[in-house]
């Protein structure tokens, strides 16, 4: 009988030192189940690295071939002169509550859109030990690259961190040299011009904070956005507004003034009568129409400055303008007529100007169109 309850005893102790045993290897970095192994596997990358919307889509596949549910969690990019790389790890740690994660790091190399190096490493939570939160910024990182600097980006779900030669850079502070794009790709940019100097122009997008500049020695050509009218780049000031969307088509860049009252006005009515602006301005609303006969009618508008967000202006100019039998009437319905005006609608419309009438007190329009509120 003592024989038996000390087997017992020794049986239960046992159990008891081999739980505690494999709660210790299970807690212990040095003891806990770990695999790590890197792959030479190259992909080929279709998307834009510096795109993290196009780029996330396409690794987030590749890494679920190595471990289901893995997320994008930290990206870290080193570019210099002669060698531009990036990193992309991907984690998780949600295993039924279990103290286990998976850490699987993606190298590339930028300038032949190949991985070099995939690592996979999956074991206790201590030993790989990662980013948890998912990166989900739809930024584009090219807009914190410029040519012939060294910087290092790293990005997590929290924020995006610039180190340019070493130092760390605040995001805001950060200016996008655009002269290269704007020569090779005629890419879109605009904002508030910040600051002017003999080397470039800077300047602001205020919805979302970020800086570009404009070599001042470039061969860009810059026109009055309202006017169509070449200006110098000497006379443009700080304040006004830059917008690069005119080059693509024009190859030149729009320049729009801060100016209000009066002087905005006048710059609004040389904007209708443009044949061919290349950058709108106005969006006319007509609140009234009246018929004086078959061969003349009278409308009354309201326009202001389409980028009244901008010149913080809030005016609204009003002008009556003389439709006659010289005018070309074009209408949804089919309306060409100055006696049928009466029954179109007057929200949607387009109108140019005589230039010679635009001084006179009733201008006259060389064109008039409704939509007819569609």
């Amino acid at each position: 009988m003592k024989k038996k309850v000390s087997i017992t005893i020794i049986v239960i102790f046992s159990i008891i030192v081999s739980i505690i045993f494999y709660n210790f290897i299970e807690s212990n970095d040095d003891f806990a189940p770990y695999i790590s192994k890197e792959y030479d596997k190259v992909y080929d990358i279709n998307s834009d690295i510096y795109d993290l919307v196009e780029i996330k889509s396409e690794l987030t596949e590749i890494a679920q071939e190595y471990e289901e549910g893995l997320k994008l969690t930290f990206v870290q990019y080193d570019i210099e002169d002669s060698n531009k790389k990036a990193e992309f790890q991907f984690y998780k740690d949600d295993y039924d509550r279990k103290n286990k994660a998976c850490l699987l790091t993606i190298n590339i190399d930028i300038a032949s859109k190949k991985t070099t190096k995939i690592r996979y490493e999956k074991g206790h939570g201590k030993r790989v030990s990662g980013y948890s939160n998912e990166i989900s910024t739809l930024e584009k990182i090219s807009d914190y690259i410029n040519p012939n600097e060294n910087i290092k980006i790293i990005v997590t779900s929290e924020d995006i961190t610039l180190y340019k030669d070493g130092e760390k850079i605040e995001k805001k502070d950060f200016i996008k040299n655009i002269t290269n794009d704007m020569e090779e790709n005629s890419y879109s940019y605009h904002g508030i011009i910040t600051e002017i100097s003999s080397n470039n122009i800077v300047f602001e997008n205020q919805s979302n904070n970020k800086k570009y500049s404009i070599d001042a020695n470039s061969n860009f050509k810059f026109i009055n956005g309202r006017t169509n009218e070449e200006i110098n780049i000497g006379d443009i000031k700080v304040d006004y507004y830059i917008d690069t969307y005119t080059y693509e088509k024009s190859k030149v860049i729009s320049i729009l003034s801060n100016i209000k009252g009066e002087e905005l006005r006048k710059e609004l009515m040389k904007n209708f009568a443009l044949e061919n602006p290349l950058y709108l301005t106005i969006s006319p609303i007509g609140t009234k129409m009246e018929i004086i006969n078959n061969d003349k009618a009278i409308l009354t508008i309201t326009f202001d400055d389409l980028l009244s967000d901008y010149n913080n202006d809030d005016r609204k100019f009003e002008m009556k303008i003389e439709i006659n039998s010289n005018t070309v009437i074009e209408c949804k319905s089919g309306i060409n007529k100055i006696a049928q005006l009466e029954d179109i609608a007057l929200d949607m419309i387009k109108i140019k100007l005589n230039k010679n009438t635009i001084d006179d007190e009733i201008p006259i329009a060389t064109y008039f169109m409704s939509s007819d509120g569609n």
